[in-house]
């Protein structure tokens, strides 16, 4: 009873307005934060070892030169939709981050000796969401490879329901070597 007496005095008011000017201020403030740091302006501009890596390679890369001008962002990709899941992502990067400020991750040489380790755990996490962020922009039942073989493979990866990265592996980045556990989940289909 004393709880309930708390809330309907002047400050159980105060701080029941207090929560609701903080969530609604977190709501409206939240997608544009979230827009900026998972934009290529901050993705790809501000750690010097993605500059000069995975940035160059995007943009050499099918993705940004389109016939239809669409041009993904490193968020289409590594970011999942809706604000919840996409802070979840953000706090899970922040390991990119540890990595680069604590542990000196800061030149093209020390990047690509964990290249493939950082391949594997995106792969790893595109598995495991059935490649989700790709089939945000391209639906498979849409998708008419020219070649008479990508159009067997695509219609046999409908049928067996494989996912996308398990062939597109190797995209839109430099080559990396698959580890075992992904070379398991390619051989199994």
């Amino acid at each position: 009873m004393r709880r309930l007496k708390w809330i309907g005095g002047a400050t159980g008011l105060v701080g029941i307005a207090g929560v609701a000017a903080g969530a609604v201020l977190g709501v409206v403030a939240g997608d544009p934060i979230d827009r900026y740091f998972s934009s290529n302006a901050f993705c790809a501009a501000t750690c010097h070892a993605m500059t000069v890596t995975v940035a160059e390679e995007l943009k050499a890369s099918a993705h940004w030169t389109t016939k239809t001008g669409v041009r993904p962002e490193c968020r289409d990709c590594h970011v999942s939709e809706g604000l919840a899941a996409a802070y979840w992502d953000h706090f899970v990067g922040l390991r990119e981050l540890y990595a680069a400020v604590i542990e000196g991750i800061d030149t093209v040489e020390e990047f690509e000796e964990r290249r493939a380790a950082l391949a594997d755990r995106v792969r790893l996490a595109m598995v495991a969401t059935d490649s989700r962020n790709c089939r945000t922009c391209h639906l498979m039942e849409a998708i008419q490879p020219e070649r008479p073989r990508g159009q067997k493979q695509h219609e046999e990866a409908r049928e067996k329901g494989i996912t996308c990265i398990v062939c597109h592996y190797n995209l839109v980045h430099k080559e990396a070597p698959l580890s075992a556990a992904f070379d398991e989940i390619v051989s199994s289909f």
